[in-house]
């Protein structure tokens, strides 16, 4: 399970990067539930969460998530592998 305040600061930099209330992004929401967050969009904000969490986001990363929960739970991944390092 992703520890919550993860799953927060995620989300946080997700609502920012949009501008939009934090409050309106969950797991399920989607980039076709933002205004915005087209292929341009989706490229700034993991721009921004590899900057604000200090994950450097590779490919697989990238690669469009589903939805905010997949985003969380790949970046998430991707933490614990390189502090397991």
């Amino acid at each position: 399970m992703t520890d919550p305040a993860f799953e927060t600061a995620v989300i946080a930099i997700v609502a920012d990067t949009f501008s939009i209330d934090p409050a309106t992004v969950g797991r399920h929401t989607t980039a076709d539930d933002v205004e915005g967050w087209d292929s341009l969009g989706h490229s700034v904000l993991l721009a921004r969460l590899g900057q604000k969490l200090r994950i450097e986001i590779g490919e697989q990363i990238a690669i469009e998530p589903k939805n905010v929960g997949e985003l969380v739970d790949r970046l998430a991944h991707e933490r614990a592998r390189v502090s397991d390092d």
